[in-house]
């Protein structure tokens, strides 16, 4: 892509999105206030200060169904009762293509739905959408939303953009542990096939949390909480921003190998000053001896790393 890109200043600013089989954008106030871990069956919900606008949720399919006869079903149990939808028809329903998704609705004063299948994975996308059923917020909300999003598919690695933290990680790697306090973010994952761990953070507020200490007395006590020691650093930019290099040791994670008091010394993170964004991040990583280490560009796409 060449050129600069524009921003129009009257265009509502864009949140993205991706978890398992889904990314997208939603409308900029839009926050993520619940998600699964799960990748096989689970869910995400949208909240503004309003409350609840919408929920995208996934679960395994071998084919796919009858979408509109699906959203039928969904209103008759969840929406209208069963004991008085009893004349409720498909062709009640009022439907469109947008993108992937097929959308349907069945008045303005009920949820309208979209639901798309992706043949890939075998995985049923559904999205409720609380509001905005009227047609000014099928155009302006709902559309948009369903007209941004794709499968998050691609056959050897998974993207992950959740409270600020955004990654791209090999397929066989697993959400371990995640923490989404007010400013302070942690993702942790592990390979199913080499028991390498990545780790993510990101704090807010940095200015504050900062408290002049420089980053490697900033982060020293961070990894100290997971018994890792810092052996080596060297200043590095990140995308221009002031960040430092850190090679460091840490227990293994096998039992016997804990109670033998064995470590790995093949940890290496990176942790970064974002100043414009008030943000402190890191990306560590370690794992068994002769493990592959995970690239830095390659991981944190739209980053650049130089020493």
């Amino acid at each position: 892509m060449s050129g600069k890109a524009t921003i129009d200043a009257a265009a509502p600013q864009r949140a993205a999105f991706a978890w398992h089989h889904i990314r997208g954008t939603v409308p900029g106030d839009w926050e993520i206030t619940a998600y699964s871990v799960e990748d096989r069956v689970g869910r995400l919900e949208f909240n503004t200060r309003l409350g609840l606008q919408a929920v995208v949720s996934w679960e395994p399919c071998k084919r796919e169904p009858d979408r509109a006869t699906t959203m039928v079903s969904f209103l008759a149990n969840h929406i209208i009762g069963k004991q008085n939808a009893g004349g409720l028809r498909v062709t009640d329903l009022r439907t469109e293509d947008c993108g992937a998704y097929l959308l349907g609705w069945l008045d303005d004063a009920k949820p309208s739905q979209a639901i798309a299948y992706d043949p890939q994975t075998g995985h049923l996308t559904r999205w409720i959408f609380e509001g905005h059923t009227s047609p000014h917020g099928r155009r302006q909300i709902i559309r948009p939303i369903l007209a941004s999003c794709d499968f998050n598919n691609d056959p050897d690695t998974c993207e992950y953009h959740l409270h600020g933290v955004r990654c791209r990680l090999p397929r066989d790697y697993r959400i371990e542990d995640i923490t989404t306090l007010p400013a302070n973010v942690m993702m942790s994952f592990e390979s199913v096939e080499t028991k390498r761990r990545a780790v993510f953070r990101r704090w807010g507020m940095a200015d504050m949390v900062y408290d002049g200490r420089g980053l490697a007395g900033f982060y020293k006590p961070i990894l100290r909480t997971r018994s890792a020691d810092i052996t080596e650093s060297r200043p590095c930019r990140v995308s221009g921003h002031e960040g430092l290099i850190c090679l460091f040791d840490a227990p293994r994670e096998f039992h016997h190998d804990r109670f033998m008091r064995r470590r790995w010394n093949n940890g290496i993170a990176v942790i970064w000053h974002d100043i414009p964004a008030n943000r402190i991040c890191t990306f560590e990583q370690i794992g068994p001896d002769g493990t592959p280490e995970l690239g830095f560009p390659a991981t944190l796409q739209g980053l650049s790393l130089t020493s």
